[in-house]
């Protein structure tokens, strides 16, 4: 139906260049349409459907992303540390954008993750640590042996500190020269893919990774579609988690991934309550990844898809639900291109096709998944159009047909008549004209208003001590104690620096889980519903503006009909209500993340100090009693370890959150506003300009031969013959919408 549209367009465009040609003098009207034709074709190209996949760790969705491609095109690691989503857009040819962080950045991540280190060679550090100065790397490979790697072990992997720093040192030869020549993008042709495949599958590269994006051509029509790989939605990372929530917020369907071995645990049932909490739950679609290997027969599936979705149906009564091998899909549509599989792959698909009728039922969900989001993708195309474009292009054809109809008309009339007429209707122009200029000014005022009552609005949510959420927060970070009772204790003084950073990591990590999972829906729910407020503000700003125009619109059609020309005035409305893709609100916990590493020199600080002064209060204490069970004093010492952390924290959280409130107004709101306000500016004067009608050229062709008079009328009745051919089809087009819509 897009194609369609746009074909119409291309149709109409041509069509008003003839018209032009007809009437040299006269093609200020014919340019004003052709931007408005040309501003559509560059919406069509630049619209994108994004479709996120998620899942827990390890459940298919990389496969799955691949088995959609036909090519085994994403090769993820199974890194910790790397906070990334890779996004696959279709296109024409492979190729891939790889866009990597400055030494800004990467210094701020370092020294972050250095804070509260547990090694002694740390407490006489004056400075932050740059990691393109050679003794800086060398002392940080010092403090990396030194540390006691068993202590720095938590759910069963490295903790992620240790790997990011490690990883920063590993990976700094391959990446220095690139980075010091002030390179931030990289774009790999289809031959040089590869190394997409191994930057991203390597720890020590892929932390210098701010975003990986691919595009490649699908196996079946997919213009316009992104595919985002997020990560796991049980990583023990909170930044993974908001980086998913971020990419989640402009997303258009949301693909879950479940893997058939697994099945949903308490992370998924905690992940989609959080999805229907960001009102993107009627966009889920969820993919049971069948693993054949353990799957008894194409029965065992059915009864699988029925149990899920009986468990599914406490979110939404009959959710979609697809069964089938992600993997099976892709290996036998490489097979069908002609790869060469491994022997390993090889042997997989064929013990697969042993089993028919299993076999069978997967290939067939796999194609009926694909026919599912091919439809959503016409089905939002078809929202599309009836969001404005069809209506801008049926605007258009009115005022071309109208000029044709007043052609016409004027070329049987004498000179003098014409000049009558046209007198008329610049009389009836020139008030519309005048409201169309005092519009942006009008709107201006209101604008200024919203402003005002915006700021107003984020200020009461926002306020720390009295707000929405700063009170939660305050209460999460005074009530948390930690487990100190649990923590295992040395006897040494020494032990304090390992306790202390567990101490630290695990209030840190427990803060970000909780502002990404719980502050964060907060916040965007409270984004949403001001978002709402906005539009329905604006339209009431709108709307004693609208009239005005309606009822100088109506006279100058009156006047058009007085000269015999058929034609019935539009209503003039608002336009859809859209915001640009790029403009999408930030998420707290992710402003949370960045300024610490803004700030990762003074926590640096901090945390040096604070073990400083600790240890030394500490070694006195040992002194003085003796007779005191060394463990306890080291518990206690932590304690209070931990108040002065969280004191230090709540002021952090307040600054923090005055910052974002402020972020939030200039950087989202404020610029949302502006181009709502615009964009329905512009989008009034563009329609009714468009049916304003110009009288330039028109009488050098008066003063012309009969014969040459007929010719031109011949050529207007063959153009007016195939507008209304144009007009029959895009009328049929917005029935077929209107029914899909």
């Amino acid at each position: 139906m897009k194609t369609n549209l746009s074909g119409q367009v291309e149709v109409l465009s041509a069509l008003i260049l003839e018209l032009a040609a007809l009437f040299p003098g006269g093609t200020q009207q014919a340019e004003h349409w052709r931007r408005i034709l040309e501003n559509l074709q560059t919406h069509f190209s630049e619209d994108r459907c994004r479709v996120a996949v998620v899942g827990t760790v390890k459940s298919g969705k990389s496969t799955l992303i691949n088995s959609l491609l036909g090519r085994d095109l994403l090769k993820r690691g199974a890194g910790i540390v790397t906070a990334m989503i890779t996004r696959v857009e279709s296109g024409s040819r492979l190729q891939a954008l790889l866009l990597f962080k400055n030494w800004e950045e990467v210094n701020g991540e370092l020294n972050s993750a250095l804070s509260f280190f547990p090694s002694p060679m740390l407490l006489e550090r004056k400075g932050a640590f740059d990691i393109r100065r050679q003794a800086d790397r060398e002392l940080l490979v010092g403090v990396l042996a030194q540390v006691n790697q068993d202590q720095l072990l938590s759910q069963d992997m490295m903790d992620k500190n240790y790997v990011l720093v490690q990883s920063f040192l590993e990976g700094y030869s391959s990446i220095q020269e690139f980075l010091d020549e002030g390179r931030q993008r990289l774009e790999l042709s289809e031959d040089q893919v590869v190394r997409h495949q191994q930057m991203v599958a390597h720890e020590a590269l892929a932390v210098y990774l701010r975003d990986a994006r691919l595009t490649a051509p699908f196996p079946w029509p997919a213009q316009g579609m992104e595919l985002g790989d997020c990560q796991g939605s049980d990583s023990p990372i909170p930044q993974h988690l908001a980086q998913v929530q971020n990419y989640l917020i402009g997303a258009d369907l949301v693909i879950y991934v479940i893997s058939s071995r697994v099945g949903l645990r308490q992370a998924d049932y905690k992940f989609l309550t959080d999805l229907k909490r960001m009102r993107l739950w009627d966009n889920c679609v969820f993919v049971i990844n069948l693993d054949l290997n353990e799957l008894e027969d194409a029965t065992a599936a059915q009864k699988l898809v029925q149990r899920w979705q009986r468990e599914l149906a406490a979110f939404q009564a009959e959710p979609p639900v697809f069964a089938f091998s992600a993997l099976d899909n892709l290996l036998n549509r490489l097979k069908q291109q002609g790869v060469s599989l491994t022997p390993k792959d090889l042997g997989k698909l064929l013990t697969w096709e042993s089993d028919a009728a299993s076999t069978e039922f997967s290939r067939n969900e796999a194609a009926r998944f694909e026919g599912y989001l091919r439809e959503m993708l016409a089905n939002r195309q078809t929202r599309l159009l009836l969001s404005g474009s069809l209506g801008q292009l049926q605007t258009v054809s009115q005022g071309v047909r109208e000029w044709i109809a007043l052609q016409n008309a004027f070329l049987s009339d004498n000179v003098a008549a014409f000049q009558t007429a046209r007198e008329r209707l610049e009389r009836r122009r020139w008030p519309l004209e005048s409201l169309m200029s005092s519009l942006g000014s009008a709107m201006q005022g209101g604008v200024q208003e919203l402003k005002l009552e915006l700021r107003q609005r984020l200020d009461r949510f926002f306020d720390f001590r009295h707000g929405d959420i700063g009170p939660i927060i305050t209460r999460f970070i005074e009530n948390y104690e930690g487990s100190l009772e649990t923590l295992e204790i040395g006897e040494q003084v020494s032990a304090f620096m390992s306790g202390v950073y567990l101490v630290y990591q695990t209030f840190q990590q427990r803060l970000l889980l909780f502002l990404t999972e719980e502050i964060n829906l907060k916040i965007l729910d409270f984004i949403r519903l001001q978002e709402e407020w906005l539009q329905k503000r604006l339209t009431q700003v709108l709307e004693p503006l609208l009239s005005p125009l309606q009822d100088a619109l109506n006279l100058y059609y009156q006047e058009i009909e007085g000269l015999g020309i058929p034609a019935t005035a539009p209503r003039v409305a608002t336009s859809p209500w859209t915001k640009p893709e790029a403009l999408q609100p930030k998420l707290f916990s992710l402003e949370i993340s960045l300024s610490w590493r803004i700030r990762s020199e003074a926590l640096l600080r901090f945390g040096i100090n604070l073990v400083g002064e600790a240890l030394g209060r500490l070694k006195k204490l040992w002194r003085k009693q003796a007779s005191k069970p060394k463990p306890d004093r080291l518990r206690a010492s932590l304690a209070d370890a931990l108040q002065t952390i969280k004191t230090q924290t709540l002021g952090e959280m307040a600054a923090s959150l005055l910052d974002y409130n402020e972020g939030l107004k200039f950087r989202y709101f404020f610029p949302l506003l502006e181009h709502l306000a615009q964009s329905q500016e512009s989008a009034l004067k563009s329609s009714l300009t468009a049916l304003l009608l110009d009288f330039e050229g028109f009488q050098e062709a008066l003063t012309e031969q009969s014969h040459q008079k007929a010719e031109r009328r011949q050529q207007l009745v063959d153009l007016a013959r195939r507008l209304e051919q144009l007009e029959t089809a895009s009328a049929a087009l917005a029935a077929a919408a209107s029914q899909v819509g």
